[in-house]
Parts: structure tokens; C-alpha cells; sequence
């Protein structure tokens, strides 16, 4: 998928600049977010309007299931916060259950955080929920759950939450995170925190020498990261396993379309280039730290010209099985990172390998 970098290129794109505090194991590194969105569920089917408009034939995870995707989430993987999403895929009450199973099997240090679907991506933008089954959920959020925050999943900019977002805004004042930000998309209240979406800025060039390129994916994370700067919240960044369709490009300029049986493994060592930068170029007070996007990796693994629908990611995390599929090597950098930054370092270069059994990438 990529082409050769020049030993000496990738030695100076390696060698990007961090501050002090990041440059030898420090504390600091460690309180870093460390984080992953994907459905508590582990149970997604897309349906007409991109999401099913209430309960589906969605299979609820057993406490086993739940048990082996928090092993390995919460272990492996290094997650030290879960963005649990929820679009009423299943029925409200069996959410509660799987909600209290995700909070019994993951260790009392990593934060759980409810994240819901407000709106559909309907022309009609639909409501996935009515006041009553929000206001049922905040409660048991507060009150059984004792979660200090929500979030809210919207990867579509400046859409209209509509009402219901001030039922979530008064069951948690201060305390919403807002998860799929897009670059340009202003955090506006009631939200107080943000994870931003950053495909496109990663994913533009075919080799790390072309992101480096001027006018390409590195000058254009350079500049949403000041404009982060110049907020008055604290951003974590979305670290990126599917990329765009490189096949049809020169240099890995973006394709015109989004395609789940044609996206590729993002290059490797992309995702340590980026985060390096972002960490030298952020205000460390408004740096949260970490993401990544493990729904998209789902529905691009499920796709036949890949891992297939018995074989997707959400079904290696019920299985309790590492993920060693199409895009194995890019979530394995991914997780490198984080269990560096665990232990207090900064990744200086992708692993050199992956698994023999994992298939790698054309």
C-alpha cells in the first residue's frame, strides 16, 4: 500500500520534535486519555437511514462476552476510558444490563462514559429517544452506574440535538463530552469536553513522506491543533485504523467517496507521526489526550472483502480474541501507543511487526 520511504526521510519524519515533559517516561503520559468508542452492545447491523429507529434483531452480549471485550480493552489494548455507545439498537432495559456489565468487568480505574445517539442521519434527522427513556437513563447512569459523564456521538457537524439534549445537559451539568467533533466544528454548550474526529487528516498520503508533503495530512493536523489551542476546552484526538481507498490515487489524495468494502489499513507509523506532533504542538492544558474510533473499524472489518460478518471486530472483542485482521496493523500501532504512554513513553516508531497470523494488507 505504501510506498518505500528513504531511510533517511523516515529517520527525520521519526524525529519530530516533542516537549521536554514527553520526551523520557513522565508522569504525565500517563494521566494522557487513553480511550476507545464502539457500542456497549458489541451488536451493530446498519439499517435504513443509517440507524435502526429503535430496537432491533440486535443480539444482547452475554456477561462472558462483555468479560472477554473488557479483558482485552482494558488490558492489551490499554484503554483507560470507554466511550460506550448506544442508539437503542436494543431495548433500554437490557442497555441497563449491559451497561452494569461493562462497569463490573472493567477495572474501578478505567471511566466509563455513556455515549448516545440523539439524532438519526435521517433527512428528518429522527429522535432515537423520548425525554422519558432519557431521563430513565440519566438516572441509572447517576445512580447505579455513579458515572461522572456522557457523552454524545455525532459525527455529522453542527447538527440540532434538539430538547432532548437538555434533558442530558441537566442530569449532567459541566459534564458533556461531545464525541465525533469534526476539525472545524466549533464546541459549543452545554458541551465541556470533545473528542475530534481527524480521518481526513490523517488518512491524506499514500506514504508518510506524502503527509509530511506540504499541503498534505501533517500540515492540516498542524492546523486544527491550533485552532484547539485557541479554545477554551480540553480536545482528545481520534487516532486512526481505516483509512481511505489509496488505490486509485497518486499520492493518496482523498478518492471522492467513503467506502467500506474498499477503505485500506492506514499506513504505518502514521498514527506515531501524528500523535507526536500533537503532542508538540498542543497546549498542554488543553490536551486531553487519545481516541479511537473502534465502531468504524467494525463496520469496515464486517465488510465481505475483508474480515467478513462472522469475523468483525465486534466479534473478536465478544470472542475475546486479539484482532489480527485487514486492518490489524494500523490497531496494533494503536495500541502500542497507548500501553507506551501507560507506562509513562512515547512510541517512537510503529511495532516492527504483528502476529504471523495476521494477514497483512495488499
Amino acid at each position: 500500500m505504501n510506498r518505500l520511504v528513504p531511510v533517511g526521510v523516515w529517520a527525520a519524519l521519526c524525529l519530530i520534535t516533542v516537549p521536554a515533559w514527553a520526551q523520557q517516561s513522565d508522569a504525565k503520559l500517563t494521566r494522557l486519555e487513553r480511550s476507545y468508542w464502539f457500542h456497549a452492545s458489541l451488536a451493530y447491523k446498519p439499517g435504513a437511514n443509517y440507524w435502526y429507529p429503535g430496537p432491533s434483531d440486535c443480539s444482547v452480549p452475554t456477561e462472558q462476552q462483555v468479560e472477554n471485550g473488557a479483558k482485552l480493552l482494558c488490558g492489551r489494548y490499554a484503554a483507560n476510558r470507554l466511550y460506550l455507545m448506544y442508539h437503542r439498537e436494543i431495548p433500554v432495559d437490557e442497555a441497563e444490563k449491559v451497561f452494569s456489565l461493562w462497569r463490573k468487568r472493567c477495572p474501578a480505574e478505567v471511566e466509563i462514559v455513556p455515549t448516545l445517539v440523539l439524532r438519526m442521519y435521517d433527512k428528518e434527522l429522527s429522535k432515537v429517544f423520548s425525554p422519558d427513556d432519557l431521563r430513565r437513563l440519566c438516572r441509572f447512569f447517576k445512580e447505579t452506574l455513579k458515572v461522572a459523564r456522557i457523552g454524545v456521538y455525532d459525527v455529522y457537524p453542527n447538527r440540532d440535538q434538539g430538547p432532548e439534549l437538555d434533558v442530558l445537559a441537566e442530569a449532567f451539568p459541566g459534564k458533556l463530552v461531545r464525541v465525533g467533533i469534526q476539525p472545524d466544528e466549533p464546541l459549543r454548550p452545554p458541551f465541556t469536553e470533545a473528542v475530534q474526529d481527524t480521518w481526513s487528516g490523517f488518512c491524506h498520503g499514500k506514504s508518510n513522506a506524502d503527509w509530511m508533503d506540504k499541503g498534505f495530512g501533517a500540515q492540516t493536523l498542524r492546523e486544527w491543533v491550533g485552532i484547539r489551542n485557541r479554545s477554551e476546552h480540553r480536545t482528545a484526538w481520534n487516532l486512526i485504523v481505516v483509512a481511505w481507498d489509496y488505490s486509485n490515487t497518486k499520492r493518496g489524495e482523498y478518492p471522492g467517496y467513503d467506502d467500506a468494502k474498499k477503505n485500506m489499513p492506514l499506513p504505518a507509523g502514521r498514527n506515531v507521526l501524528a500523535a507526536r506532533q500533537i503532542l508538540h504542538l498542543s497546549d498542554p492544558a488543553k490536551l486531553a489526550g487519545f481516541s479511537s474510533d473502534l465502531f468504524i473499524l467494525h463496520t469496515n472489518s464486517a465488510a465481505a472483502s475483508h474480515d467478513g460478518p462472522q469475523r468483525s471486530f465486534y466479534d473478536t472483542l465478544r470472542n475475546g480474541e486479539d484482532y489480527r485482521g485487514y486492518y490489524a496493523l494500523p490497531f496494533a500501532e494503536v495500541t502500542a501507543i497507548y500501553r507506551g504512554l501507560r507506562e509513562g513513553r512515547l512510541l517512537e516508531h510503529a511495532p516492527a511487526t504483528h502476529p504471523a497470523s495476521a494477514p497483512r494488507p495488499n
